[in-house]
């Protein structure tokens, strides 16, 4: 049998592509459901598991998977805001913690995730370096984001400009580094975090300007007693500090601030059916269970997972069957040699 194996190694190596090629073949119809299965074990594992770390989710009606992953995974999708009047709404409901998030914008290509300070409880989240965001302006780094990025605490980062072209838009707005995460080898490792504040800001719904004494008067178009108006060309602060924070203030309403949605954190199972119910009979709004999407995602996953296979199997059977003719083709070619062989004694080494 040892003489048979070299021949077979020495046989391979003289014809290298055709050996590949078998190989490969052998190799892909063995390979493919092993990694398949594996994927799609490890994927339902990280969804499930992030997707149990929300009990419900509330936010406008449209889709619910959209209103799911953004929460989840912090994706800037084109969902209809929601209000701060639904976060107080929920709020007031002893038997729940509601937390407001707000994810329309990104810095450096990140998530920028403006979200209430007890999310970072609830989540466990906690600072590697330095503290959570604990003012205006204030941003805090996942830890994949601090090292992609190569900054940390007391550097700066620039939210992303939304509108080149449109002169409407507030320019972007430099926030002040104080914490990096821990890492948690979850979504959260690559999000940038502010304080929920901070994204009216971003929205231009909250503005902070100098004080009027101190503008150039060529900046002054009219002045009375009561008001002062200026120039367009003043713009406001796209800095918060220590010397301008005072100055900041709200433009709106604070119960029509914009937010994409609110985390809700049930005390009780109770608790969870009853929020979700009224919120849902409302029906101004929707709030829903990340876990049953996730459940419902992968029931199609493997659905269509069911024509995947019968179509491994298929291919195994080609490649048996290609295996299998270049075994008798090889042999056939061979069998002058393999007669001499026998000839001589050696049919049996």
């Amino acid at each position: 049998m040892t003489g048979a194996l070299r021949l077979g190694w020495l046989y391979a190596l003289r014809h290298k592509w055709q050996t590949l090629i078998v190989s490969l073949c052998v190799a892909a119809t063995v390979g493919l459901p092993v990694a398949a299965e594996w994927l799609l074990d490890h994927y339902e594992r990280e969804l499930s598991t992030r997707a149990a770390s929300v009990p419900l989710v509330a936010g406008t009606k449209g889709s619910r998977f959209d209103l799911a992953f953004s929460s989840l995974y912090y994706r800037v999708l084109p969902i209809e805001p929601a209000t701060m009047a639904l976060a107080h709404e929920i709020a007031a409901d002893e038997g729940v913690v509601a937390v407001p998030m707000h994810a329309r914008f990104t810095a450096r290509s990140k998530p920028l995730v403006a979200i209430g300070a007890d999310y970072f409880d609830i989540r466990g989240l906690r600072a590697a370096k330095g503290t959570l965001p604990l003012l205006l302006g204030d941003a805090v780094l996942g830890a994949s984001v601090a090292e992609e990025l190569g900054i940390g605490v007391g550097d700066s980062i620039f939210s992303d400009q939304r509108d080149l072209y449109d002169l409407s838009v507030p320019p972007p707005l430099k926030m002040k580094v104080v914490g990096v995460l821990d890492r948690t080898g979850s979504a959260d490792d690559h999000a940038v975090f502010t304080d929920i504040a901070t994204a009216w800001v971003l929205e231009g719904m909250t503005h902070g300007h100098v004080d009027e004494s101190k503008v150039d008067d060529k900046l002054v178009m009219a002045r009375t007693p009561e008001h002062v108006a200026l120039s367009p060309s003043m713009s406001s602060y796209n800095e918060v500090t220590a010397e301008n924070i005072a100055s900041f203030h709200a433009h709106a309403d604070p119960e029509s601030l914009p937010i994409t949605c609110v985390l809700i954190y049930p005390k009780s199972e109770k608790a969870k059916t009853l929020v979700k119910a009224r919120i849902n009979n409302v029906g101004a709004y929707q709030a829903i269970e990340p876990g049953d999407l996730v459940d419902e995602l992968f029931d199609v996953v493997f659905r269509v997972k069911v024509v995947f296979d019968w179509l491994i199997v298929l291919m195994g059977v080609v490649t048996v069957l290609l295996v299998t003719l270049v075994s008798i083709l090889s042999t056939r070619l061979r069998r002058a040699e393999l007669e001499t062989l026998e000839k001589i004694g050696a049919s049996g080494t």
